[in-house]
């Protein structure tokens, strides 16, 4: 967490697999610099944009180059350092919501905070906060069953916003919901872009890219930057 923007740069990342006798180049020496608000990452299945987020949050490590965010390299950071510097900075909205089932809509909410050892009480009122900011006060003590696939979406983008990160990161947010649930978790994802933090989210959906401040396309491991008309 920070008191202001904190910038997410790439220099020459690189991501190739072993396959065979041979290799495959998932990602290909993508320099860049997310600047503040939403950046849509577009590109068929397959192309290299869920390497691309991966690389990004430290869940995969490079075959060349660096992901910063501010002054720290994820790269040089350990497995376990990497973790809590995930849990510090960044959030995360998946196309399924994730939700622990045995806790609550409020406890779910909660959780990223109790692993940073926030007293019960502050991370409580922060968790009912973020929960009515989603327009799901009212149903603080339902479990993940009880709630409909938008309502869960929202639950998660409360849980992925609670921390304040200076990265939010969201795979295929609206996917699995209808269009009417689609926008209104467009719309909670784009708060924070507009407050200047760092929102990349991946997406097929050509409207929900439209929406974006700037768009990244991926095409066989290479990403190109797409300048507006």
């Amino acid at each position: 967490m920070s008191a202001g923007p904190v910038q997410l740069r790439t220099e020459q990342l690189s991501r190739v697999y072993p396959s065979g006798e041979g290799s495959v180049t998932a990602l290909s020496s993508f320099t860049h610099t997310f600047a503040p608000g939403m950046t849509a990452v577009v590109g068929p299945s397959g192309s290299g944009k869920s390497t691309l987020l991966n690389l990004l949050a430290g869940f995969d490590r490079p075959t060349g180059g660096t992901v910063r965010v501010g002054d720290t390299d994820l790269n040089r950071l350990s497995e376990a350092g990497r973790a809590d510097f995930r849990l510090k900075h960044y959030g995360f909205v998946f196309q399924s919501h994730n939700l622990v089932a045995i806790l609550s809509a409020l406890e779910n909410v909660e959780f990223p905070l109790m692993l940073t050892g926030m007293p019960a009480r502050e991370r409580r009122e922060r968790a009912r906060t973020l929960l009515e900011q989603v327009g799901l006060g009212q149903r603080a003590h339902h479990m993940p069953a009880q709630l409909s696939g938008g309502e869960a979406q929202r639950v998660a983008i409360a849980r992925a916003l609670v921390g304040d990160p200076d990265v939010l990161l969201a795979d295929e947010p609206t996917g699995n919901l209808d269009s009417r649930s689609g926008e209104t978790v467009l719309n909670l994802l784009m708060a924070p872009a507009r407050a200047g933090r760092t929102v990349v989210l991946i997406t097929h959906d050509a409207e929900v890219a439209a929406r974006a401040d700037h768009t990244l396309r991926v095409r066989d491991g290479e990403v190109h930057v797409e300048v507006p008309a």
